[in-house]
């Protein structure tokens, strides 16, 4: 287990990012190396990387001490997977703890963090474990890093549709398809639910009311 997953779990925010902070990386052309057990292309490589005929340089896995402000998070390890095929990004994206959102800022400002992944089991990517975990503002930060990509790639006036949500799932959902399926449904039966108790408690005072006359 890399540090960065270390601290991950240990929900240790101000390490994480302080492993993040210098979040600088060389380009080199790729050439002979294969995909390892942990990077994604292992498992499936997204829109974006797979149009890239880059390879990013290595990282010190093992950090301590003065070296961790100087390490180097290359895209192997920031996008590696965990024994269920999700990345560090899936993972935070429907985490439940309070600190998911920052988290979540902190892999996105990483040069190399592959925006585009997808759970291997579900197809789902992160904005889908997003919206079904209600992580609304873990949402808005990757359709912001999304349109922050486009806008510096056409232009801030382009009208450019984003992938993240056009994904499909392999139920063919998309982000926003599973969130009306699950989300919404729920919060629409709490909201008729919560309505009707109301109705309900207003009926019997009435009633009440009407006996003591």
């Amino acid at each position: 287990m890399t540090s960065l997953w270390k601290y991950f779990w240990e929900n240790d925010v101000d390490n994480f990012c302080r492993l993040l902070a210098p979040a600088s990386y060389s380009q080199t052309p790729a050439r002979s190396s294969g995909p390892g057990i942990g990077s994604p292309s292992a498992l499936g490589t997204s829109p974006r990387s797979a149009t890239k005929s880059r390879k990013v340089s290595g990282f010190g896995a093992g950090v301590s001490g003065a070296k961790s402000s100087t390490a180097n998070i290359g895209k192997t390890e920031i996008n590696s997977r965990d024994y269920c095929g999700l990345t560090l990004l899936l993972r935070a994206a429907s985490s439940t703890s309070p600190d998911a959102a920052t988290f979540v800022q902190a892999l996105l400002d990483h040069p190399a963090i592959d925006l585009y992944v997808q759970d291997p089991e579900s197809g789902w990517n992160a904005l889908h474990r997003a919206l079904y975990f209600g992580n609304i503002s873990v949402a808005r930060l990757l359709l912001a890093k999304e349109r922050k990509d486009l806008a510096e790639s056409f232009g801030s006036n382009t009208t450019k549709i984003g992938h993240l949500i056009k994904t499909k799932d392999h139920e063919g959902n998309s982000p926003f398809d599973l969130y009306n399926a699950t989300i919404a449904l729920r919060s629409l039966k709490t909201a008729e639910e919560r309505s009707k108790s109301e109705d309900d408690s207003d009926t019997e005072e009435a009633i009440g009311g009407s006996e003591v006359q």
